[in-house]
């Protein structure tokens, strides 16, 4: 993509930038809120099409595959084609999607629906940070992220809610209406992104092969216990590397592999999406087993939770801006450690004690991504930022799946036990992961310095 001359700085950020932001925000909002609005719905979608778990959960999980190898793909697009025309074709492909899902009358159209959808969505995370970290200013950058991370946190509390509302009242159909609304602010978008022009590139479509082949075989494996996917997998990551060395114009940049500042970084991308599904993937479950809560019930208990975190988000976006991002990385941390304690002591005592530990929980994820996010657009050259960022963003989806995955093998290992002692015990697994991302941010910070 051709760059903008850099001696006319402020032709660099010729864009209405708070209300681009605004109603990106707005998108990321829909858009999160959609990724966990189905998790209540399982039960209903089993039910009506007379599914096993471990084929429905495909929903889930066939959705977060395809946004992470999407979120990559539109990310290393991002380097040759304007971010207007492609969030153009995310959003488009978006709403057909969500039409679809909302008329369907079979399992096998509504799993193609999500995929679809898992396309358009990845579009809305991706092009953020590559919008942000190539046009707005390094002093404004952190809040810039901080309001989408804060709205991305606000989404997925009110994923559970309206999901269980929708489908309680109306059924699981009507889950594909929110995510439709987004093709409104694709006008908005049009009109006050920045122009770029095209640089007419080949496409590396071997390597996108190879890179989803090698990802999906490994969250096959992690997932669903599907172990004979490594076969898959190991030869995949080895041609991948191969490949990468040897193509002009490769689909993972070979300087990414090599930039150990940019891969020691995506260690907290990657905590901060294993901690965030972990919670909003278990806390359903515990508020289920422990207290009966029903589907709009759980809703109602984890929506004030992601509300108070969405805040909390926002305000650090600033903080990062005045402090720099190592600090709000360490805070994240922080945060995330005292919340799995807490959940580890206290969760089974009462509903409410995971209303507020989710606003710590919650919250800390999504300032170490902010944060992290930040961090990585200052140490990657502006040749890379679409690459890294697009990296970034699997890696942060692969945290997810690891999060669930771990997180229901280690319930799954306990199931049974007493359902208290059960959770308590997942809790305390998932902080020996914390201590490593401690381990490492200090390592990080060290070698920063030197």
């Amino acid at each position: 993509m051709t760059s903008v001359p850099t001696t006319k700085t402020t032709e660099v950020f010729a864009f209405n930038e708070r209300l681009v932001l605004s109603f990106w925000a707005i998108g990321m909002w829909l858009m999160t809120m959609n990724t966990t609005m189905f998790n209540v719905a399982l039960p209903f979608v089993i039910l009506d099409f007379q599914l096993t778990s471990s084929v429905a959960t495909w929903i889930v999980s066939g959705y977060s595959i395809v946004f992470a190898i999407s979120a990559l793909t539109f990310s290393r697009l991002s380097d040759y084609v304007p971010i207007k025309r492609l969030i153009s074709v995310g959003l488009i492909i978006l709403g057909f999607s969500s039409l679809l899902g909302f008329f369907a009358t079979n399992f096998t159209t509504l799993l193609i629906a999500r995929l679809l959808q898992a396309i358009g969505a990845s579009t809305l995370p991706c092009l953020a940070i590559v919008l942000s970290s190539k046009y707005i200013p390094i002093t404004r950058r952190g809040n810039a992220m901080a309001i989408i991370a804060a709205a991305a946190a606000l989404g997925f509390g009110m994923g559970p809610l309206v999901g269980g509302f929708f489908t309680e009242f109306w059924g699981w159909n009507y889950l594909f209406l929110a995510p439709f609304v987004i093709l409104f602010i694709l006008p908005v978008l049009r009109r006050n992104l920045p122009e770029e022009s095209i640089q007419r590139v080949q496409f590396d479509g071997l390597g996108a092969i190879l890179v989803g082949v090698a990802v999906i075989s490994t969250l096959l494996v992690i997932t669903s216990g599907i172990f004979v996917a490594i076969i898959i997998a190991i030869p995949a990551f080895i041609l991948l590397w191969k490949h990468v060395h040897k193509t002009a114009i490769p689909f993972i940049q070979p300087e990414l592999l090599h930039n150990r500042r940019f891969l020691t970084l995506t260690v907290f991308p990657f905590t901060s999406f294993f901690m965030n599904f972990a919670t909003m993937f278990s806390i359903p479950i515990l508020l289920f087993e422990l207290f009966d809560q029903d589907p709009l019930q759980i809703g109602l208990i984890m929506f004030p939770g992601a509300l108070l975190a969405a805040i909390l988000t926002q305000s650090s976006g600033k903080f990062i801006d005045r402090k720099g991002p190592l600090v709000v990385m360490l805070l994240g941390l922080l945060l995330l450690s005292f919340a799995t304690i807490f959940f580890a002591l206290f969760a089974s005592f009462s509903a409410y004690v995971s209303l507020s530990l989710l606003v710590f929980m919650i919250a800390g994820s999504n300032i170490l991504m902010a944060s992290a996010n930040n961090e990585i657009s200052r140490v990657l050259p502006q040749t890379l930022i679409g690459a890294g960022m697009g990296f970034s963003q699997l890696v942060q989806f692969i945290g997810g799946a690891f999060g669930v995955g771990v997180t229901g093998l280690i319930l799954s290992l306990q199931q049974h036990g007493e359902a208290a002692q059960t959770f308590r015990n997942l809790y305390l697994l998932l902080l020996i992961w914390l201590l490593v991302a401690m381990f490492v941010f200090f390592v990080y910070r060290k070698a920063r310095k030197e």
